[in-house]
């Protein structure tokens, strides 16, 4: 392992428990650009909604009007826009563990489910981090982190190329698996809303609550189910906050009275979020 990738990964390592207070940071005028300028720059990631979520809801039964044409429930699908890249990327890189939930020390997630990285800046990352896969590797890796919990964030993230590959932002697309307890993005809510803003929920995806469904009872605020803080209870009810919602959709699936629904307002979201990643990186680049 290089020199420098080793010196970040210990530098992560020993400093994410305080990754709240250095995202507070970057509000700071000075600061806050010159940090941005380093490690978010030009960002743009989105975070999938919890396939089991989806897959329940396509499962109840809906009505429709006589011969209208319904389109296959694999359609939305969210895994069908990872399984894209990775089935169009000439390189797929496959880290031995998530550094989030290593250097947070987490119980309840695995911690060797580690990212997935497609495009030639794969070719950077020391070998010891991890090991280049086939597409089926990939693939399988993606489907057992989907059964176990973990929702995808997949973009250009351009702290990963500054750390594990030393490369452009350009050529490295990152695929997340996230546990709502040890994701570095937690710190949504205290990052500069430039910042913050990178990170967004997919395009047609809408969380939505039932107020007559509602008792109000408070557990998905107190259990920590929304790892951006974006529930809150208003008069006995509980209300989303839109400008935090990442649609990560594990509020849906906690519900106890089913009160918060997943919304698809775009039945095209598929290829809506895979035409706004595209251009990102090149993933098929030599």
């Amino acid at each position: 392992m290089s020199l420098r990738t080793m010196l970040y990964v210990r530098i992560i390592r020993r400093t994410f428990n305080t990754r709240f207070f250095l995202a507070r940071l970057t509000r700071l005028p000075l600061l806050g650009r010159a940090m941005n300028y380093a490690f978010f720059e030009d960002d743009d990631m989105i975070i999938l909604p919890k396939e089991s979520v989806v897959e329940k809801k396509e499962a109840k039964p809906r009505t429709i009007e006589v011969n209208a044409f319904v389109e296959p429930v694999s359609t939305v699908l969210p895994s069908r826009v990872v399984e894209h890249f990775v089935r169009e990327s000439r390189y797929h890189f496959l880290m031995n563990e998530c550094t989030c939930r290593a250097s947070n020390g987490c119980e309840d997630y695995p911690r060797d489910l580690g990212c997935i990285f497609l495009g030639k800046g794969v070719l950077g990352i020391d070998a010891r981090l991890g090991r280049l896969v086939t597409e089926e590797e990939a693939l399988a890796h993606l489907r057992r982190c989907r059964e176990v919990g973990l929702v995808h964030l997949i973009g250009r993230n351009k702290i990963d190329s500054v750390v594990f590959s030393n490369t452009r932002k350009e050529d490295l697309l990152s695929i997340c698996s996230c546990c709502p307890c040890c994701c570095l993005w937690k710190m949504i809510p205290d990052l500069s809303p430039e910042i913050s803003s990178t990170v967004t929920k997919m395009p047609g995806v809408e969380i939505t609550v039932d107020e007559d469904l509602c008792s109000g009872c408070g557990k998905c605020v107190k259990e920590g189910v929304c790892f951006v803080d974006a529930l809150h209870i208003v008069e006995g009810r509980i209300r989303i906050r839109e400008e935090r919602c990442k649609g990560c959709a594990r509020c849906v699936e906690f519900c106890p009275n089913e009160a918060i629904g997943l919304g698809i307002r775009d039945p095209s979201l598929i290829d809506s979020s895979v035409k706004r990643l595209e251009p990102l990186v090149d993933v098929d680049a030599e």
